[in-house]
C-alpha cells in the first residue's frame, strides 16, 4: 500500500512546462533562426528571451500543443517587427534628407556624399543600446525638450540627459573612425549648411 502510494505521489509531481521544455532544447537552433533577420547578437538575444516570455504567458492561459512552433513564430514576428522599425527610421531620416532646399551649387557629387554621411550617421544610431537610441531620435530627430522624452518613456530627466551624452560620444566616435563630422551629419545639420551657403 504504501509503495502503491509513493508512486502516485511521483506520478503527481510537478514538470517543467512544455514552452520551457522545448525553449532550453531549441534555444541555440532559435538564436541561429533568427539571424536570418537580425545581426547584432545582443538583440538575437533579447528577441529569444521576449518570445519565451511571451510563449510562457500564453501557455499560462491556454494549453499549447506545439511549444516550438508557437516560440519560432513569435521571435519570427518580433524581429519581423525590429526591422519595419528600423526601416521606418531610416525612410525618416531620407525624407528629411531629401526635403533639403536645393542649391544650383549643390553637384550630384555633394549629394552622394550627403548620402554617405546619412547612411553612416543611421549606422551609428541604429547600434546604440534600445533605451538610448529612443532617447537619441526623441531628442535629436523630433526635437522634443528633456521633460517630455523623459515622461513618455517613464524615465527621469537625469537619466534622459545621460542617455543622450552616452549617444553622442558614441555616435561622434563611430563616425570619426570612418572619417565622417558629425557635425553635419544629421539631416537637419544639412540643411542648415545648405542654408548658409546660399545665403553667402
Amino acid at each position: 500500500m504504501s509503495k502503491f502510494g509513493n508512486n502516485k505521489k511521483a506520478k503527481r509531481a510537478p514538470r517543467l512546462s512544455a514552452v520551457t521544455d522545448a525553449f532550453l532544447e531549441h534555444s541555440r537552433f532559435l538564436k541561429s533562426f533568427l539571424h536570418r533577420y537580425i545581426n547584432r547578437d545582443q538583440d538575437i538575444e533579447d528577441i529569444a528571451q521576449e518570445a519565451y516570455i511571451r510563449a510562457f504567458k500564453v501557455e499560462q492561459d491556454s494549453e499549447v500543443e506545439h511549444p516550438k512552433t508557437l516560440i519560432f513564430t513569435i521571435a519570427k514576428n518580433i524581429a519581423l517587427s525590429e526591422l519595419r522599425s528600423k526601416a521606418r527610421r531610416v525612410t525618416d531620416y531620407m525624407e528629411e534628407c531629401q526635403a533639403m532646399p536645393e542649391a544650383e551649387s549643390h553637384t550630384t557629387e555633394e549629394e552622394v556624399v550627403a548620402l554617405e554621411h546619412l547612411e553612416h550617421y543611421c549606422s551609428a544610431v541604429d547600434k546604440l543600446p534600445p533605451q538610448c537610441r529612443r532617447v537619441y531620435l526623441l531628442r535629436k530627430v523630433h526635437g522634443l525638450p528633456h521633460k517630455e522624452i523623459a515622461e513618455r518613456l517613464n524615465i527621469t530627466v537625469r537619466t534622459v540627459e545621460r542617455h543622450l551624452q552616452k549617444g553622442m560620444l558614441r555616435c561622434r566616435t563611430q563616425l570619426r573612425e570612418v572619417g565622417v563630422s558629425d557635425e553635419l551629419s544629421t539631416p537637419k545639420a544639412r540643411v542648415a549648411k545648405l542654408q548658409q551657403e546660399e545665403a553667402k
